[in-house]
C-alpha cells in the first residue's frame, strides 16, 4: 500500500503525519497509536482501511518523527493538537472538513476519547483499543518505577533489557523484523520516552469514557491492558466491547483481517 509522509506545523513544531488517502465522501479516520510508538503501528491496516476513507495517523509530538513539546504536557494538550492538525489538513484540501472518526491505542484510546470530548460535534465514531485506565494506587505504584528518562549504559545493556521487554509483551507470532522495528520506534523519543506515560498517569480516563457521547467499540486483545480494559468498558455509555483472546502487541499486522473487519464495521 503506497502511503504519503508529510510534516504539518503544529504548536510545538513539525508533526509527521502518514496519510493513506481513500474516498473523500465518508469522514477521514484518525489513527492515534501508543507510546513510545509511532504511526508506524497502523501501517498494515492501511491497504484495507484506505478503500473506504482517507487515513491520518500522526506520529504523537515528541515520538516518531515529530518534534516534542520539551517539558510534560497533558492528554488534552495532545488532544488538541490532533484536532488542530484536522484543522489544518481541512484547510489544505487534504481531508473534507467536518466530521471525522478516530480510532486509539493504549496512550492513543486516551488522546482519542479526550478529542472526541472536546468536539462532539466533529468527532463522530470512535474505536478503543486496550484502555490505560488505571486507579490512583496503581499510578502511584507506575510512577514510583519510572526514571525521569532512559537510562543508558555505556555496555548497551539497556537495548538488550529493552529487546526482552518487547519480546515479553509481544505476540509470539509476530516477525522478528517487526520487533526490531518496534525497538526502533521506542527509541526515536529519546530523552522524552516517559512523556507519554506521564500525561496517562495525570488523566483521569475513567471520567472520560463516561462522557462519551459517541458509538464506540472497545478492541479488548489479551496484552499488559486485557483486565484494565474489562474494567474500564463498562464506563462507556454507547460502548461495545470485543475480546481478542491470544492477540498481544502487533496485532495489527497479525490480526489484520479480523481488526479491519471490526473497524469497518462499526464505521459503517
Amino acid at each position: 500500500m503506497t502511503f504519503h509522509r508529510t510534516y504539518v506545523d503544529g504548536r510545538w513544531g513539525q508533526v509527521h503525519v502518514r496519510m493513506a488517502p481513500g474516498p473523500q465522501d465518508v469522514p477521514p479516520l484518525l489513527m492515534l497509536h501508543q507510546t513510545p510508538k509511532s504511526g508506524w503501528i497502523w501501517e498494515p491496516l492501511f491497504a484495507r482501511l484506505a478503500q473506504g476513507r482517507t487515513l491520518i495517523a500522526p506520529d504523537t509530538p515528541g515520538y516518531g518523527a515529530s518534534d516534542g513539546p520539551g517539558e510534560p504536557v497533558s492528554i488534552e494538550d495532545y488532544a488538541a493538537e490532533m484536532l488542530a492538525l484536522m484543522d489544518r489538513l481541512a484547510e489544505q484540501g487534504v481531508i473534507a472538513g467536518g466530521a471525522f472518526d478516530a480510532i486509539g491505542y493504549h496512550t492513543g484510546s486516551l488522546i482519542a476519547t479526550a478529542t472526541a470530548n472536546m468536539a462532539v460535534d466533529r468527532v463522530r465514531r470512535l474505536v478503543l483499543v486496550s484502555l490505560g485506565a488505571l486507579t490512583l494506587e496503581e499510578k502511584a505504584g507506575w510512577l514510583a518505577k519510572m526514571p525521569p528518562e532512559p537510562v543508558l549504559h555505556a555496555d548497551g545493556s539497556h537495548l538488550i533489557a529493552m529487546w526482552r521487554m518487547i519480546d515479553g509483551f509481544t505476540d509470539p507470532r509476530a516477525s522478528l523484523r517487526w520487533k526490531q522495528d518496534s525497538l526502533t520506534e521506542n527509541l526515536r523519543s529519546g530523552a522524552g520516552f516517559y512523556d507519554g506515560y506521564r500525561a496517562v498517569a495525570a488523566h483521569d480516563f475513567f471520567a472520560g469514557l463516561a462522557q462519551l457521547a459517541q458509538p464506540t467499540l472497545v478492541l479488548n486483545p489479551e496484552d499488559d491492558l486485557w483486565h484494565e480494559t474489562h474494567r474500564a468498558a463498562a464506563y462507556v455509555p454507547q460502548g461495545r466491547m470485543v475480546e481478542l483472546p491470544g492477540a498481544g502487541h502487533g496485532l495489527f499486522a497479525i490480526e489484520t483481517d479480523t481488526i479491519c473487519d471490526l473497524v469497518e464495521a462499526h464505521l459503517a
